[in-house]
């Protein structure tokens, strides 16, 4: 039978160190800079300090004596518009409050791992913004007993506060939109990423889209779908692959504006004019949507951005708020594309 060791609320140091079998320096460097630590030892320790329920004593106590005004946000690596939109909408609020904001970039599963091991313990953060990162119920809890507060972007989970668009009512907006044009048939350029650790909503928008067509009569054909990356290249690649030949479809809804701007680049290259022979509509209202003139579904990204920082400072100063969930709602933005 496998042994196990009795939780001690009062553990220390010295038996992390005792428990994982390494020097208590070892713990200290884990503690202070993990990068420095390599990955068995990295996870001896933290398996320590998780059997043992440590905390360390920079992260314990009450907010009112251990505030170091520094709020950490953790983001997926790739540099998405939407995602420093939400950064700008979040910095003046920090900035009012005295905190620094410290970004956490990750790439990979294994980043976002050892992130969510480490951070809580190795920096002395005193709230946490995670956006668009898949949470599991051991991380939580592990985030909740290390005493850091936490706010959720484009995710939700039952012990956090967050902040959500309404994506399937953007996608439902979005064919709305196109029938009341009488744009039809139909087109959608999606994403298509296999990355575990971030979240994508491009199916949630196709979700709204197809079903509101196909309840008005109008489904979309498999030849009018297109997924690829998220970037303008990728949607100028699709773009081409839809609109070249015949039986092209009259309009294009792409999942995010990057996407959309990328089909208006195809368009373009095919002597297409936008919106006489194909409108485009794309989604988030990016600030280059306004400059390119692109149709777009609105999912206040600046707004989202603020609310997520103020719950996060709300529930610092106050522990014993409530939980908020709060879903945006979207809104058709009209320009020349359509």
């Amino acid at each position: 039978m496998k042994s196990t060791t009795p939780v001690n609320e009062g553990s220390t140091i010295y038996d992390v160190a005792a428990l994982s079998e390494v020097s208590i320096a070892t713990v200290s460097r884990y503690l202070n800079n993990p990068e420095k630590v390599n990955s068995v030892t990295r996870q001896k320790v933290q398996d320590a300090m998780d059997t043992l329920s440590y905390i360390p004593h920079g992260n314990t106590g009450t907010k009112a004596k251990r505030h170091v005004g520094r709020i950490g946000v953790l983001t997926p690596f790739f540099p998405a518009p939407s995602f420093v939109q939400r950064l700008q909408g979040m910095t003046p609020v920090f900035r009012n409050a005295h905190c620094e904001m410290v970004i956490y970039t990750v790439d990979t599963q294994e980043q976002l791992r050892e992130y969510l091991h480490s951070i809580p313990f190795s920096k002395r953060l005193d709230g946490l913004i995670i956006m668009a990162m898949r949470i599991g119920d051991d991380d939580a809890q592990r985030l909740i007993k290390a005493g850091l507060e936490v706010v959720l972007i484009e995710n939700h989970h039952q012990l956090f506060s967050g902040i959500e668009a309404d994506n399937v009512r953007g996608g439902s907006l979005a064919a709305a939109h196109f029938l009341e044009k009488q744009y039809t048939p139909c087109g959608f350029v999606g994403e298509r990423i296999d990355l575990p650790y971030s979240l994508q909503p491009s199916e949630l928008r196709w979700k709204g889209f197809h079903t509101a067509l196909d309840e008005a009569g109008h489904a979309v054909a498999f030849q009018h779908v297109r997924l690829g990356a998220g970037t303008v290249a990728d949607g100028c690649r699709m773009g081409l692959e839809l609109l070249e030949g015949p039986g092209r479809p009259r309009a294009i809804f792409a999942m995010s504006d990057l996407q959309a701007i990328g089909v208006l680049r195809a368009a373009r290259r095919l002597g297409l004019k936008v919106p006489q022979d194909v409108a485009v509509l794309g989604f988030d209202d990016i600030e280059a949507a306004e400059y390119m003139e692109l149709s777009t579904v609105s999912q206040s990204l600046g707004e989202s951005g603020r609310l997520a920082a103020e719950l996060l400072l709300g529930r610092i100063r106050e522990p014993g708020r409530p939980l908020q969930g709060i879903q945006l709602d979207v809104a058709i933005v009209p320009r020349s594309t359509t």
